[in-house]
């Protein structure tokens, strides 16, 4: 009676064992099939894998042959605190008939050192203090050879059958959650890389884009300033000579009315009638003011050249504010001629810079489109105003320059709506506009971000306020270095 007795009891507690052990497994599954991070499946397996087994250290070795002679390296150890550390590589030929088990994934099981029969193994189990040893093997879908290992230090250890077989359904689930978890980390990179291919491939095309369109425009300009300079040169070369040819005329007219002051009334008539005073007052006042248009138009001829070395690739010593003016030049009826409102106000502060390395034609394609975008913005803003409104708070464009260090900054700050907080991120971003639909590419911030940063090795950044404006910093170092 007392036999059966204990023999129950210690049925119900290899039940509660065996309870406890598949809740602990169960535990394990879920929790390394919960992560796609591979550190985080292991550590947690081995974690708990040591907590179900109760030995002292748990580990995986995995079998290389990235080397001459092939080894095994032991990763993500877990192990009770005082026990010392063990070498984390070992030659295969060190682990004596063991090796080739392994490799056919055939589980060893040591229970007491003294009693290992190959010699080799017992050598080293001993040399690292290893009573007891298991050792489970498996090999991933990808093929590479891996072990479940267990070590008993303090004490001689009998690993059960049931420890080995729930150990076995433990790597079978590992394996299961590693390819989905290297499945996932393929993905990720895969993704990153046709991420960066994307970036790349949209830089290309920006350039292409660009490179098209300012060849095509730089040729154009030129020929428009060509076409346009011939007959100004020659109509501003002769104003001088005309303008002498009728002062002679006028001087005539004086000595013949000196010499015959009462004209025949058919002369008296068409004096009258043509109001000569009036003719000899306000003629110079006219040739004047062909003078001056000309000399605008003369002005626009050099802004539009200056402009048209869009395409110029070679780098050379230039004065950026001739470079900024040129723009204002270009862009003077979007600033000065605004359908019946008042032109928008430009603030010049102009630093003391010297003559700056770059490439000046690119430097102008930064210029109008920062310039163009303010002028957008402040358009934008001002369509919502009445002409009052602007009198009494005028739209404006403050342009400043100074030296900083060995760097030149150009500040250009407009007071328009500012960017939207959801913009900014993606305000360099290739083909990213806020402008209605046929208003803007997306391409001139992006663009200009290339000019500046990669072309240049400078900065160019941007600090706006909803509702007060924008301004874009652009900095570029006066020296450009070797490229």
């Amino acid at each position: 009676m007392t036999r059966d007795i204990t023999e129950l009891k210690g049925t119900e507690q290899k039940l509660r064992e065996k309870a406890q052990r598949e809740q602990l497994f169960n535990q394990i599954i879920s929790q390394i099939r919960q992560s796609l991070d591979i550190e985080t499946i292991l550590n947690t397996t081995l974690n708990r894998v040591r907590e179900l087994m109760q030995t002292d250290r748990c580990l995986f070795s995995w079998y290389c042959t990235d080397a001459e002679e092939p080894y095994w390296y032991s990763s993500n150890v877990s192990q009770i605190p005082g026990l010392p550390d063990i070498p984390d590589k070992y030659p295969a030929s060190i682990l004596g008939s063991i090796n080739q088990k392994a490799l056919h994934l055939e589980v060893i099981k040591v229970v007491d050192n003294d009693l290992e029969p190959d010699r080799i193994f017992r050598k080293l189990l001993k040399s690292i203090g290893i009573q007891s040893f298991l050792s489970v093997p498996f090999q991933k879908t990808s093929g590479q050879i891996g072990a479940l290992v267990c070590h008993n230090h303090t004490q001689i250890r009998h690993w059960s059958d049931t420890e080995i077989s729930l150990l076995k359904a433990v790597v079978e689930q590992l394996d299961i959650a590693l390819t989905q978890a290297e499945l996932y980390n393929q993905s990720r990179s895969k993704t990153r890389e046709l991420e960066t291919t994307l970036k790349k491939l949209k830089r290309t095309q920006t350039q292409m884009i660009q490179n098209e369109k300012m060849s095509s425009l730089g040729q154009l300009v030129a020929g428009i300033a060509h076409e346009i300079n011939n007959p100004v040169s020659f109509i501003y070369g002769n104003l001088s000579h005309a303008k002498k040819y009728t002062q002679d005329l006028f001087n005539l007219i004086e000595l013949y009315q000196t010499h015959y002051p009462n004209p025949h009334p058919e002369i008296q008539e068409e004096i009258e009638a043509i109001e000569l005073e009036f003719l000899q007052e306000d003629l110079p006042k006219l040739f004047n003011s062909m003078k001056v248009g000309a000399n605008r138009i003369e002005d626009i001829v050099k802004s539009l050249r200056s402009f048209s070395r869009l395409d110029e690739a070679e780098q050379k010593q230039a004065n950026l504010h001739e470079g900024i003016d040129s723009t204002l030049t270009i862009l003077y009826n979007r600033i000065n001629r605004r359908d019946h409102l008042p032109a928008i106000e430009i603030v010049k502060n102009y630093g003391n810079l010297p003559p700056v390395e770059c490439y000046p034609g690119q430097l102008n394609q930064v210029f109008i489109n920062i310039i163009s975008n303010a002028i957008d913005a402040i358009e934008e803003k001002d369509a919502k105003r009445t002409t009052e409104q602007i009198k009494l708070e005028p739209s404006l464009i403050d342009i400043s320059t100074k030296v900083v260090g060995k760097f030149v900054q150009m500040c250009i700050r407009d007071n328009g709506p500012g960017i939207a907080p959801e913009a900014k991120e993606h305000l360099f971003d290739p083909f990213f506009t806020t402008k209605d639909i046929g208003k803007g590419t997306g391409l001139g911030l992006s663009i200009s971000y290339e000019i500046v940063v990669e072309k240049h090795g400078g900065s160019l950044k941007f600090n706006s306020n909803l509702g007060k404006g924008t301004e874009f910093v652009i900095k570029i170092p006066m020296k450009l270095s070797s490229q």
